[in-house]
């Protein structure tokens, strides 16, 4: 799995995910490597060698105590924060539960901005140990910070409160002496769990002068390796060991100690102590940092919106997001730019929008929009500049290109031209431009994009003929009627959009023709797209999906009237005909007839005595020209880096693929091949074809893709590559491979 991979030419990384992780000090590094190779005794042991080692771990305990002016209490060596957190709530529960005050009328509190850990451990561990408390979440501020007026309220009745000390996604760092205050006010004997892991070494800690019960840490957060971690339990707090055993650790937490993390630990604890010339910087530059980055930032993306700022948040934490941008985009071009940020938490990283801003109460747009930007204390001046010179950079590819929504063409580039397909959640949004007429029209637009159709229609300066819906419900054409106000269409349209003086509507080569197909709802249209006078295309609404026939149970639906509407449809489609639905749920992006017939047995039936039996014919013939193909291929295989870069070699392409030449088709957006070229990263032996994964169909509809073309599709994580490649499966691509792990790993 760790086997060295061959690189070409690469990007330098500029690492600015702090929050989620950190590189390992040099002198932690070498004191892990030191006590591996040569002080590797066991603490435990009671000879020479274990009595240093146990030595060495004391002085470390000690160490973590002067750093946390913590003179009193436990400092538990652990396997990072998460276990921490275990044991803390474990403990509590277990006290609470002998103190008989389990049931649904004692509270359990958690910040509504907890990292996930937290409220999960809660949950767990509640039903676990048979507590049965309720848990809820304290509400916040707009800002970040935890509404104590809220909290006052809910206290009463608190048995346990967790919070934070400076939020993961954020930086927003709570006011610890003034929740100590209400705490210990309203309910004294209530146990206080504060999540210190971003804490350490960004703010003052002086945990033996508060009456928190437990914080957890975690190493690898502060430049330490992965797998350590320490809590700190206050003198007389309840505890219970998670992990028993040999009776390690005073008997609190079992297992032989992780003493090369231990040895880690001191090296940064030691670093943190200095009082002289130290690593870590001053609580005054990592500011002059912060200020330095935001401006690179802003020269980015001049309408930049901070959804936390001084004076709530540690100065190592911006957390932004840009109106008419989703976090994957700013995501996407960064890393091709060899830049590391993230969407939010690690731990979320795949959650469309952060539950983070959604408890402050932000804007869904920001939410949805957010990204972190993450720098260690350690920081040097060095790599500010660098980072805020790579930032900076950027400003010419977002306005050569506009950044999107979503996995859509930015368009901004003088050859936009042809289909291009949009996204939100399932809904399927058109756009069809003729760069020679320089007009356009819209099909099914939905509000979350209207703001990116304003800008490619204007940035663009087309001229735009129509904005069409191909069904007509109560809320679903609130974006059409926004957009034809917000670009001035004057002309006369019906309901739908469609201009009532014309039966066609032309743009350059392209001519759409309309057909009435009812039966979804009582107003339902499917639009034909010509090309060159022949049929490339149909806009069929919710007519057809792929995958699935049409719901008829909205209002206006009818399962007869769709029935006859699907008969008419195909009177004028071919096997091969693209389809283009409203809705895609399931990824597919688009159908054919043929392939529709093949996945919905349902359609037979309703076909019979139609259309299909002038085309049956033809679909037999495809089905045993994909029979033979898959008799010799494998249609899609998931490669290797190894494999890859051994592809992209002719020689080794002519033995694998019998002469025919491997084309490398890179589905990455255009900002992300201006931002990083696959050329830094692939042999020059190797022929590119960028086709973004929102011009798939349209490059398949013009013929600029062949079936029977051998194509390594490759994209930043090998998600929109096997995305890609499924999508030309099922239309009809047999020789087809993903690299798994994309550009990431060639990086």
């Amino acid at each position: 799995m760790f086997a060295p991979m061959p690189h070409c030419r690469t990007l330098s990384e500029v690492y600015l995910d702090n929050n989620a992780t950190t590189p390992v000090l040099a002198s932690a590094a070498a004191a892990v490597l030191q006590t591996m190779q040569q002080d590797f005794g066991n603490p435990s042991s009671s000879h020479s060698t274990g009595i240093k080692a146990k030595a060495a771990l004391e002085q470390t305990r000690s160490l973590a105590r002067q750093l946390l002016g913590a003179d009193h209490g436990d400092i538990i060596f652990t396997s990072g924060a998460t276990e921490g957190i275990q044991t803390s709530v474990i403990s509590a529960l277990q006290a609470i539960r002998a103190r008989g005050l389990a049931g649904p009328d004692t509270l359990l509190l958690y910040g509504a901005t907890e990292h996930k850990a937290v409220p999960e451990s809660l949950k767990h561990w509640n039903t676990l140990l048979q507590v049965n408390a309720s848990i809820v979440a304290i509400p916040v501020l707009q800002n970040g910070l935890l509404d104590l007026a809220a909290l006052a309220e809910l206290l009463p009745r608190a048995a346990l409160v967790c919070t934070m000390a400076a939020n993961n996604e954020t930086g927003v760092r709570q006011d610890l002496h003034a929740l100590e205050h209400l705490i210990r006010k309203i309910k004294p004997d209530a146990y206080w769990l504060v999540d210190c892991v971003q804490a350490l070494g960004k703010m003052p800690l002086q945990l033996a002068a508060t009456t928190i019960d437990y914080a957890p840490f975690s190493g690898h957060k502060l430049y330490g390796p992965k797998g350590i971690g320490f809590l700190y339990v206050r003198a007389g707090a309840p505890y219970r060991p998670l992990i028993t055993g040999g009776g390690q650790e005073g008997g609190l937490r079992s297992g032989t100690e992780n003493l090369p993390g231990i040895a880690a630990l001191n090296a940064i604890f030691t670093e943190l102590l200095k009082t002289g010339q130290s690593q870590f910087c001053a609580e005054e530059v990592l500011w002059h940092y912060r200020t330095q980055l935001l401006a690179a930032l802003r020269e980015v993306f001049p309408a930049l919106v901070l959804n936390s700022d001084a004076p709530y948040i540690i100065p190592t934490t911006i957390n932004f997001s840009v109106p008419g941008f989703f976090a994957k985009d700013i995501l996407d071009l960064f890393d091709a730019a060899g830049i590391r940020i993230s969407s939010g938490s690690a731990c979320s990283s795949k959650v469309t929008g952060s539950f983070v801003l959604d408890a402050m109460g932000l804007a869904r747009w920001r939410s949805e929009g957010a990204i972190r930007l993450s720098f260690g204390p350690a920081m040097t001046a060095a790599e500010c500049t660098e980072a805020c010179q790579r930032i900076s950079s950027l400003a010419s590819v977002v306005r050569q290109h506009c950044l999107v929504l979503t996995d859509a063409d930015p368009l901004n580039v003088p050859d936009a031209d042809g289909l291009y397909q949009f996204k939100y959640d399932a809904c399927c949004s058109y756009l069809l431009i003729c760069a020679q007429s320089r007009q356009a029209i819209i099909i099914d637009p939905v509000l979350p994009l209207a703001e990116r159709f304003v800008n490619i229609i204007q940035g663009q300066g087309l001229s735009l003929l129509a904005v069409l819906d191909t069904h007509l419900h109560e809320t679903t054409n609130q974006a059409a009627v926004l957009l034809r106000q917000l670009l001035a269409l004057t002309t006369e349209q019906d309901p739908l959009g469609w201009p009532v003086a014309l039966s066609e509507l032309k743009l350059g080569a392209y001519q759409l023709q309309r057909l009435a197909t009812p039966g979804h709802s009582a107003q339902a249209f499917s639009f034909l797209l010509h090309y060159q006078g022949k049929l490339k295309a149909a806009f069929v609404g919710d007519l057809l999906l792929p995958g699935g026939i049409g719901r008829t149970d909205m209002p206006g639906g009818d399962a007869t009237v769709l029935q006859q509407s699907l008969q008419k449809l195909t009177q004028y489609l071919y096997p091969e005909t693209l389809l283009f639905s409203s809705h895609d749920y399931a990824q597919r992006f688009v159908t054919t007839l043929a392939q529709a017939m093949r996945e919905t047995p349902l359609l037979e039936p309703i076909l019979a005595g139609n259309a299909l039996e002038t085309w049956q014919h033809t679909l037999n013939e495809q089905a045993q020209v994909l029979q033979q193909a898959s008799s010799h291929l494998c249609g899609l295989v998931e490669v290797s880096v190894q494999d890859a870069i051994a592809l992209v070699q002719p020689t080794a392409l002519v033995e694998l693929l019998a002469q025919q030449d491997l084309i490398v088709l890179d589905v990455r957006e255009p900002y992300e091949q201006s931002a990083g070229a696959l050329i830094h990263y692939l042999p020059a032996a190797a022929e590119v074809l960028q086709v973004p994964l929102s011009r798939l169909c349209d490059a398949v509809l013009h013929g600029k893709l062949q079936p029977e073309q051998p194509l390594l599709l490759v994209c930043r994580s090998g998600n929109r590559s096997l995305l890609a490649a499924r999508v030309l499966r099922r239309l009809g691509f047999h020789q087809l491979w993903n690299l798994q792990g994309g550009v990431a790993l060639l990086s």
